[in-house]
């Protein structure tokens, strides 16, 4: 009990949570700034997505000789959610270095820089989810109400495990520079091992090896309620597990390498 008590990383998590106004409106700021002069700003990205989604909805149903309807609302979610998630993991291991002057200049605790960077692109990421309902009642004709409960716990799941992710991979990406370009490397073919373009049960008797992949879990836990897949305990068990995972990795972490962070970026 007097670890979490007496813990470095709880107390600057706690601080940044109470401070939520302060990364919240910057995170709001950075959104407005990076999209000034537009005229959709933000829904801009959602147009780009949504075009992207179509060809290859046609593309991949034709190929999988799948009817384009049901197959419509299972790409554009599920491309939509990784495309979130995948640009926070290839964004984390710079998330420190491109804070570093205002980690030098302020009082601040790193992580509060956290929090700002993976609030902005959650907020970019809402402007999404009206799209995903409007398909997924053209397609379904109705939504469970079960997505007002699993939906915003979903949301919540896969921030903190953005921030917990960013924190960890920043600091390690800080002292090890290799991190960035491994990771950046990586993300591509996770795009194809991960089922968003294909259904798991396209791999037959393999099926169940979906579950080795993290990012099952995650894209699973935001999409499959929303468009109406059956429950799958198993993809909640195994997102809280990886979340409790990378929490207390980052209580370890952030405990003992929190001061040197300012010397590394």
């Amino acid at each position: 009990m007097n670890f979490f008590k007496n813990n470095l990383a709880v107390k600057d998590f706690i601080f940044s949570i109470k401070n939520y106004y302060s990364w919240s409106y910057l995170s709001y700021f950075d959104l407005k700034l990076k999209y000034r002069r537009t005229f959709l700003g933000p829904w801009w990205v959602v147009l780009g997505i949504a075009i992207s989604a179509t060809a290859m909805c046609f593309l991949w149903s034709t190929i999988f000789s799948l009817d384009w309807k049901s197959y419509l609302t299972y790409l554009f979610s599920g491309f939509i959610i990784w495309m979130w998630i995948s640009q926070q993991i290839i964004d984390a291991p710079e998330v420190f270095s491109d804070a570093a002057q205002y980690i030098k200049a302020y009082p601040n605790n790193p992580l509060f820089y956290v929090f700002r960077h993976c609030f902005s692109s959650f907020l970019l990421f809402l402007h999404h989810i009206p799209l995903i309902i409007l398909i997924s009642l053209f397609v379904n004709h109705k939504i469970d109400l079960i997505v007002l409960f699993s939906l915003p716990l979903g949301l919540l799941i896969v921030f903190i495990n953005s921030i917990l992710f960013s924190s960890n991979i920043g600091m390690l990406a800080a002292r090890y520079r290799d991190i960035d370009p491994l990771i950046k490397s990586l993300m591509p073919p996770m795009l194809l091992l991960t089922p968003v373009l294909w259904k798991p049960e396209m791999l037959g008797a393999y099926s169940s090896y979906v579950y080795i992949n993290p990012f099952t879990y995650f894209v699973g836990i935001l999409r499959n309620d929303l468009i109406g897949l059956d429950f799958d305990i198993y993809i909640w068990i195994g997102a809280l597990v990886i979340t409790i995972f990378q929490l207390l990795f980052f209580l370890i972490l952030y405990s003992k390498k929190n001061k040197r962070i300012v010397f590394w970026v």
